[in-house]
């Protein structure tokens, strides 16, 4: 019993090196010049641990989103709300500070993927930020803040904040992304706040 957990830890470690190292080569290089192998060797482990691990890069590249969600989840979980509003703000700057944590060139990596796959995973339903943050507007929408459809409201202020994403990478990550995305979010709020 004790050795499958040891061998549960040390295969999570060992994705989690996997995953590390992949993004530390996409901040240096273009994705399409990192191979496997590179990723393999920079994390000193086999080719056939790598896809023990993973379908390929485009899968580690969701891998990272999946993260991105879990980190965010227990983010969530831990703080202490002030209200809807308020929580739609901390849903976009925490959204934020993970490109710039991640670094402009590893997010156009993130970006450039998934324009060239066929299921976009950044746009899925599903993920823990597109779940909160319609939570979060119907809670506004309910408390009378905002008026409107929170799902279309969800997909328009996503849109926003990947377009600001997008032009921080043009803009050589020149200006502080977090307090762009709260600025520009809020101009969207207010065309759908009440009175």
């Amino acid at each position: 019993m004790a050795e499958t957990g040891k061998r549960a830890l040390q295969a999570r470690e060992t994705k989690r090196a996997i995953f590390k190292c992949a993004l530390d080569l996409f901040a240096e290089h273009p994705y399409e010049q990192v191979s496997v192998k590179d990723i393999c060797d920079a994390a000193g482990v086999s080719v056939g641990a790598f896809y023990h691990h993973f379908e390929g890069k485009d899968n580690l590249l969701d891998e990272g989103y999946r993260v991105f969600d879990q980190q965010l989840e227990q983010d969530w979980d831990a703080r202490e709300t002030t209200g809807a509003i308020e929580d739609i703000h901390f849903l976009i700057d925490h959204q934020m500070r993970s490109m710039e944590a991640m670094g402009g060139f590893a997010a156009a990596q993130y970006f450039k993927n998934q324009l060239s796959v066929d299921h976009s995973y950044m746009l899925d339903a599903h993920r823990v930020l597109n779940i909160k943050l319609i939570e979060s507007l119907r809670r506004a929408i309910g408390d009378g803040l905002l008026a409107g459809d929170p799902d279309a409201i969800a997909e328009e202020i996503l849109c926003v904040t990947r377009g600001i994403i997008y032009d921080w990478n043009l803009h050589g990550h020149d200006y502080d992304l977090v307090a762009r995305g709260r600025h520009l979010v809020d101009i969207l709020l207010e065309h759908y706040r009440l009175g």
